[in-house]
């Protein structure tokens, strides 16, 4: 960790002129190591969140020249640069000074303190809630949609229309081609700013799945939310093999594209650029909620064995504790393929995605024969290489030794259930199997 950076605002003053200068002349760098201050040509070092806290308090407070300080050192400071301060900034600007936290509030609602003067407040400041409000949405956690949200309420509650035509139009940094697209067969909408692609089918066709496609990989090859919602209207409703798996737009979507093999291509460069870990479709909850791709990787990881490896990513990056609609692919994976060398790998990643997975009676019966345990024996034995190079990264020695032995056993569970029926299982299996499961079980 580097020490020898400034932190104190108060008697650094001509310090911190410095750095602003410095950042608008594009001669400051990021220090390597943490908190990664930045540093002048000259060798000065100052926390990021300092300069940025300075640089917003000064008067007259100018939202443009907030949100280019503001952008400029975000590209700059990528490690450094944290939006709490933002956030910090709001909160004593604007939310402190006119919303009433004691009040019981509805849903929706943020109660503004009593005898608020709307024409008091400065227009400048609601610009720059907003741009934090973008800022969170499309660089910062999946749940800090709650706080976009509430800054989007409280800028309505001052008085503002600038949320309205955020909506219309989103942010205009994005060009219009990105944003919207439509002909005969499909029309195309972005926001940005609320994160939302509504897509709306009039003709049922190739063509109009390979524009949609076209559509929604471009726009996440530049700077759009990471974590979206997708609207989809279509007269057509297909649905991919996996029982109980929720049907809803984005899965529509995937389900009717995926019937078109000349864009499965497509499809598996949106589930590359789409999958990211700890982003979410916005509009699945609970038990249904999903990492985006989601859908494309179980559209494709149900057609061929080429898209196994995909199938494997995707398992190896789902966040397992918050994640667990994979756990309805696994058996429509194991009833479309079976246990094979080629499939075995697969299996083992979707169990190993998940913290418990639950055991399915497919699994045993997919196993009950000399061949397949054969090839769990000998996963077994070689373990370690079947557990992603990602989930090793942060293991101790200890951890090394120790967690193939624990994950083994969640393996195990999923295919035969709990351990008590394992010495029965053991003693009523065929004379061919037994010293198989004996190995696999004991």
């Amino acid at each position: 960790m580097n020490k020898n950076y400034s932190v104190t605002i108060e008697g650094n003053e001509a310090l911190l002129e410095r750095f602003i200068t410095a950042i608008a002349a594009d001669t400051v760098k990021e220090s390597a190591e943490y908190p990664h201050p930045l540093e002048l040509p000259t060798g000065e070092l100052f926390l990021v969140d300092s300069i940025v806290q300075y640089f917003l308090n000064k008067k007259p407070f100018i939202a443009e020249n907030a949100i280019q300080f503001c952008d400029k050192i975000r590209k700059k400071s990528p490690e450094g640069f944290q939006y709490y301060t933002l956030e910090t900034w709001v909160k004593e600007n604007v939310e402190k000074l006119y919303f009433d936290k004691v009040a019981i509030r509805s849903a929706g609602d943020e109660p503004l303190k009593p005898g608020t003067d709307l024409l008091a407040v400065n227009p400048e400041h609601l610009s720059f809630v907003c741009y934090v409000a973008i800022c969170l949405m499309k660089y910062g956690a999946s749940f800090e949609i709650v706080t976009v949200n509430r800054y989007f309420r409280m800028v309505k509650a001052l008085g503002s229309n600038e949320v309205e035509e955020l909506k219309k139009y989103g942010s205009k940094k994005l060009p219009a081609q990105l944003t919207n697209y439509k002909d005969e067969n499909v029309s195309c909408v972005a926001n940005d700013v609320f994160a939302t692609i509504k897509i709306k089918v009039n003709n049922e066709c190739e063509t109009a799945y390979q524009a949609i496609f076209q559509f929604i990989n471009e726009l996440l090859k530049v700077d759009f939310p990471k974590s979206y919602t997708i609207e989809f209207s279509a007269k057509t409703k297909n649905v991919l093999p996996v029982k109980g798996l929720i049907k809803t737009g984005v899965h529509h979507l995937f389900a009717n594209g995926a019937q078109y093999p000349n864009l499965h291509p497509l499809i598996e460069e949106y589930a590359l650029l789409a999958m990211k870990k700890w982003e979410w479709y916005h509009n699945l909850q609970d038990e249904n909620c999903a990492m985006p791709s989601t859908f494309a990787v179980f559209a494709l990881g149900l057609e061929n064995e080429k898209y196994f490896e995909l199938v494997k990513k995707y398992m190896q990056e789902v966040d397992e504790g918050h994640q667990s609609i994979q756990e309805k692919f696994t058996p429509a994976f194991v009833e479309k393929f079976g246990i094979t060398k080629a499939s075995l790998p697969v299996f083992i990643s979707c169990i190993l995605s998940m913290q418990e997975h639950k055991p399915f009676k497919l699994f045993a019966e997919a196993f009950h024969n000399v061949q397949n345990l054969q090839l769990l024996l000998d996963c077994k034995r070689n373990f370690p290489d079947f557990i992603s190079k990602s989930s090793k990264e942060d293991w101790s020695e200890e951890d090394a030794r120790e967690m193939p032995a624990y994950l083994w056993t969640y393996i195990i569970y999923s295919i035969w259930g709990p351990d008590n029926k394992y010495p029965a299982l053991i003693k009523k299996s065929p004379p061919e199997v037994k010293a198989f499961y004996a190995e696999l079980l004991q």
